[in-house]
């Protein structure tokens, strides 16, 4: 089961008997914002819903009746052709299809016409707008977390028609849940990539379990990037402590190659002589070697250095 399959199960899971009217009709009115097609059929207006999660059909198959008193009915069941996936397309029938339109916020007065964005009458109250939020999750939200094909955290929430979408932008601004929207193809996708934002995403709509995972991923996984910078960092300060003995064997050859080692003064002669033995040690290690302090070594590795730059 991959992460979108449990955040919407638990959703599914936590959406109990104790949701309010008003809750329950928000929420049936993203699931068709976001998984539903609407349309007029015999001079009327009517809906499918293509739900690829079997407990998501049923919770608002449910929801559906509790709130409408109307049963949807399976239409049929297809394959999406690029994902393998299963899909229940759901179908509201009856002369009351209208009428739950107009509660969902979803047909204008003269039934000629669909309402485009999230109505006001549907966000009354925080639970509602919650609601709200969880209802687009289920029907056309999705989450991935970083793998070896993927680079980083997506959360994001696909609606079919642009209004609703930067509606659904400004709704989560009200719980600091900062989204940005993208057009993609025919939709309109509302989408987070912060880390921090996707696990407040989680939080607000009450998946409990799932963010606890979430957030030992990201430990996990930020610890692991943590090594991964210590050792980089530490095979790049080890590849420089070798690229500097490197040089400094060069000069200190130029010398002893022109005027001779003896040439130079007593401690000058000793670092030579040490780091022509020991070319891989850093000068931290020849330091402690000679008995004198790195600051010292380093100022008597540079007059050797600059002496042979002379010659």
């Amino acid at each position: 089961m991959n992460f979108t399959s449990e955040i919407k199960k638990e959703l599914v899971s936590r959406f109990g008997g104790g949701e309010t009217t008003d809750g329950k009709r928000a929420a049936l009115s993203a699931f068709v914002r976001t998984s539903g097609t609407l349309g007029i059929a015999q001079n009327a207006p009517t809906f499918f819903l293509v739900s690829e999660t079997e407990i998501v059909a049923e919770l608002f198959m449910r929801l559906f009746f509790e709130t409408f008193e109307t049963e949807l009915s399976v239409t049929h069941a297809t394959t999406d052709k690029k994902s393998g996936k299963g899909k229940l397309v759901l179908q509201s029938h009856g002369a009351d299809t209208s009428d739950i339109l107009r509660g969902l916020g979803l047909l204008k007065r003269d039934e000629k016409d669909f309402r485009t964005g999230i109505a006001n009458s549907l966000l009354k109250n925080e639970r509602a707008e919650i609601a709200y939020i969880k209802g687009a999750f289920l029907g056309g939200g999705s989450c991935t977390l970083p793998t070896g094909k993927t680079v980083g955290y997506h959360l994001e929430i696909v609606f079919s028609d642009k209004k609703t979408a930067l509606d659904f932008c400004l709704l989560l601004e009200r719980y600091e849940l900062i989204a940005k929207w993208i057009e993609r193809k025919e939709n309109f996708v509302v989408y987070i990539k912060s880390k921090e934002l996707i696990s407040d995403f989680l939080s607000l709509v009450g998946a409990e379990s799932c963010l606890k995972k979430f957030n030992a991923f990201v430990e996990k996984r930020d610890e692991a990037n943590r090594d991964n910078r210590a050792k980089n960092c530490f095979a790049g300060n080890a590849d420089k402590t070798a690229i500097a003995a490197v040089k400094q064997v060069v000069a200190i050859g130029k010398i002893e190659q022109e005027t001779g080692l003896a040439s130079l003064s007593e401690d000058l002669y000793a670092l030579a002589k040490a780091r022509l033995k020991h070319p891989h040690k850093s000068l931290k290690e020849l330091s402690e070697m000679l008995g004198v302090s790195k600051s010292c070594l380093n100022h008597r590795m540079r007059k050797l250095m600059e002496i042979a730059e002379e010659l």
